[in-house]
């Protein structure tokens, strides 16, 4: 059964139509849903100064906070809980990485819809995903 479900989310309208069908998902398979927002680690190999360093990870984490409640309040309207989680490191290795620690039963992912060469030549996160997770993965465009 899908009861523990993971959505990586980037703020993104894509992200998002992802997080409201993780919404439909858990209210109808009663499952809980955990979201994850996998930011670039800072490039603390350029910053001299760790009190620098520290005030860009405290203004990066005040924004990340933010996108996680607009997040709680949609879940908040169905009346359904969420857990949020920020790390740093490859988005896709990443999302990897956290769903098999988490023993995610779904990820639910939203697609940024590039063509098919584009995607080729860059890649995307959600590609990566679908060729290296070990649990079932739902696109959402």
């Amino acid at each position: 059964m899908l009861t523990k479900i993971l959505v990586p989310i980037d703020g993104s309208e894509n992200s998002k139509r992802a997080f409201e069908y993780a919404l439909y998902l858990s209210k109808n398979l009663k499952g809980n849903i955990t979201i994850l927002h996998v930011a670039d680690a800072p490039p603390s190999v350029y910053v001299q100064s760790q009190k620098v360093l520290d005030e860009l990870l405290e203004k990066y984490s005040k924004g990340r906070e933010k996108v996680f409640n607009e997040y709680q309040e949609l879940a908040e309207r169905e009346n359904t809980e969420i857990k949020t989680k920020l790390i740093f490191g490859d988005p896709a290795k990443a999302i990897i990485e956290f769903s098999l620690k988490e023993q995610s039963d779904v990820i639910v992912i939203g697609t940024r819809g590039m063509g098919h060469l584009k995607e080729m030549i860059i890649g995307s996160v959600s590609n990566s995903i679908i060729h290296d997770a070990k649990c079932p993965v739902l696109l959402v465009k």
